[in-house]
């Protein structure tokens, strides 16, 4: 395992912080930086080369972890901790992902309740959308 000075080789860009995970598969295809400002949605990450596809590319994989991660951060900002799981990530591939660039995830909640929660987002690179995405999470205790 990687150190964090390692794992975190790019400082975290203005007005985003890094948070440390060290285990798991958020390890392996992180290191994913948050938005300061906890009212504001935002999950990113800086694609490197093992990012890439065979054909150089950022893999379509690593737009929906980092989709799936925001449903998460999109809910959490707006209600506060909870436990889920992700039911259904819904996502459109919109363009292609650089290497080298910070790419970022936003969205809104759009509803939800005591067992269900649903948003929907973007996931763009230097403003160029690269994925739109839904998703619904199920709450459990």
């Amino acid at each position: 395992m990687s150190t964090n000075e390692e794992l975190y080789k790019f400082p975290a860009p203005e007005g985003w912080v890094s948070k440390q995970v060290l285990d798991g598969f958020g390890y392996v295809a992180g290191p994913y930086y948050f938005r300061a400002d906890p009212a504001t949605p935002g999950v990113g990450f800086y694609a490197e080369e093992r990012h890439t596809n065979l054909r150089g590319i950022i893999h379509g994989g690593a737009l929906l972890t980092l989709a799936d991660m925001s449903l998460f951060d999109i809910c959490f900002r707006k209600i506060g901790r909870f436990k889920a799981v992700t039911v259904t990530l819904n996502s459109e591939f919109l363009g292609a992902g650089p290497v080298g660039e910070f790419i970022e995830a936003t969205g809104e909640m759009t509803g939800g309740g005591k067992s269900l929660l649903f948003a929907r987002g973007i996931v763009t690179a230097k403003g160029k959308p690269l994925l739109s995405f839904s998703g619904t999470l199920k709450r459990f205790e």
